[in-house]
């Protein structure tokens, strides 16, 4: 057990140098007592049905996602479980669940790292004045807000939107926004700041659906997902976790990867090996993060749940009011990943979301251990991110590597990716 544990560290360590997620623990998993609920409501009935739907199982609409079917409903807290279980019993509807919460995974180091290592681990050095790109690709950074004041990141972020409050996103209570923002987009080559992973042709666009303390509600979150990929969002990155597997959820996440978005998401900073989500949900890419010498961040999370792995560790980044930070957890690395996707999107955009993953995939440095190769899924881009966009087209075949596997795992109840 012990050797395969190891096998595994090793083989997300290295994962780590391609995919850095700006979250270390503030919790493993954040599912508060529910007070709401999601309500799946079958095809086809009028206006008039679905009210009564509400009407004789109880509780308060408050909000729709129409694209889903998807209603809020809100319920007093003593009053959940009957009103759960009158809702499961209706035939008309589809499928219900508690409104789950999740947590954004960050932790602020003492002191500045002024050295970006993970660029040149993830191979960006080389790319980074011999690739200019002609287009242009849009990250959607779900998540606290963005600061788009901060010099480092003028023009570089777009309006997006509050699922919270109404307003564009573009202020950020909590800097966790922010930080990702930085790691993405930041301007480069201004002889001021930091330089970004996206360093040409990627822009970011906002949409907060987590509050301040870096907490969010699935219904704010699927909202955000389906409000991104409606606009044209190139890769959604999703800096936070829980425990619990929505199929709400999944289904905006196929949404979304339906209107051509990479799906990018921090595995977590619990140290577990327990499947997080939506890092486990089908068609995200999970990430977990490495140390500069390609090991396992002592916070990340591993196991089914993790598809690849980036820095993770004293990551060097904006934050808000113009100042900077250095910043550790699975967020980070996450970003470096959505970064990278951007990037190659605004290469070519007529990649597809499979052409991507699988790029980024195949393109990665395999992990080892003992200086021995470990067997695949496992891997990091590493040195090897240059050529990741320059690879046969033959990739599009498939966006992962088992996809018998992934077919089994598209039944409903708790699926993560292997």
């Amino acid at each position: 057990m012990q050797d395969c544990m190891r096998t595994r560290l090793a083989t997300l360590s290295v994962i780590s140098a391609l995919l850095c997620l700006l979250v270390v623990p503030l919790a493993a998993s954040a599912q508060g007592t529910a007070s709401s609920l999601i309500v799946k409501l079958v095809a086809g009935l009028s206006s008039e049905e679905q009210a009564a739907v509400f009407a004789r199982n109880g509780g308060v609409k408050t909000s729709s996602i129409a694209p889903l079917r998807l209603h809020v409903v809100e319920v007093a807290a003593d009053e959940l479980a009957a009103v759960l279980s009158s809702y499961r019993a209706d035939p008309q509807v589809e499928r219900v669940e508690e409104n789950t919460t999740r947590s954004s995974e960050a932790r602020p180091s003492d002191a500045l790292y002024i050295n970006q290592w993970a660029l040149p681990r993830i191979g960006w050095d080389v790319v980074y004045g011999t690739i200019a790109p002609t287009g242009t690709a849009t990250v959607a950074v779900l998540d606290t807000g963005v600061d788009a004041r901060h010099p480092d990141l003028a023009g570089n972020v777009i309006s997006g939107v509050s699922i919270l409050d109404g307003s564009d996103g573009t202020t950020d209570p909590s800097g966790h926004g922010t930080w990702l923002a930085g790691i993405v987009a930041a301007n480069t080559g201004s002889l001021e700041g930091i330089a970004g992973v996206g360093y040409a042709g990627v822009r970011v666009m906002p949409v907060t659906v987590l509050d301040a303390n870096g907490i969010g509600r699935d219904s704010d979150i699927i909202a955000g997902v389906v409000w991104a990929a409606d606009r044209g969002a190139d890769v959604i990155l999703m800096a936070f976790s829980a425990t619990g597997f929505s199929s709400h959820l999944q289904d905006a996440l196929d949404y979304a990867w339906s209107k051509g978005a990479v799906l990018v998401a921090a595995a977590g900073n619990a140290a577990s090996t327990d499947p997080t989500f939506p890092a486990g949900h089908r068609g995200v890419m999970g990430v977990a993060a490495t140390d500069p010498d390609d090991r396992l961040a002592p916070f990340s999370n591993e196991g089914q749940s993790v598809f690849i792995a980036a820095p993770g560790t004293d990551i060097q980044t904006t934050d808000v009011a113009d100042a900077y930070i250095v910043v550790s957890g699975t967020s980070t690395a996450a970003a470096h990943v959505a970064g990278v996707a951007g990037f190659m999107r605004a290469i070519d955009s007529t990649l597809s979301t499979g052409v991507i993953v699988g790029r980024l995939a195949r393109t990665a440095d395999p992990a080892r251990r003992s200086g021995r190769p470990v067997p695949r899924p496992w891997a990091r881009a590493g040195r090897s991110w240059g050529r990741t966009w320059r690879q046969p087209r033959k990739w599009a075949r498939s966006p992962f590597r088992h996809s018998r596997e992934r077919r089994r795992r598209a039944r409903p109840g708790p699926q993560p990716i292997p």
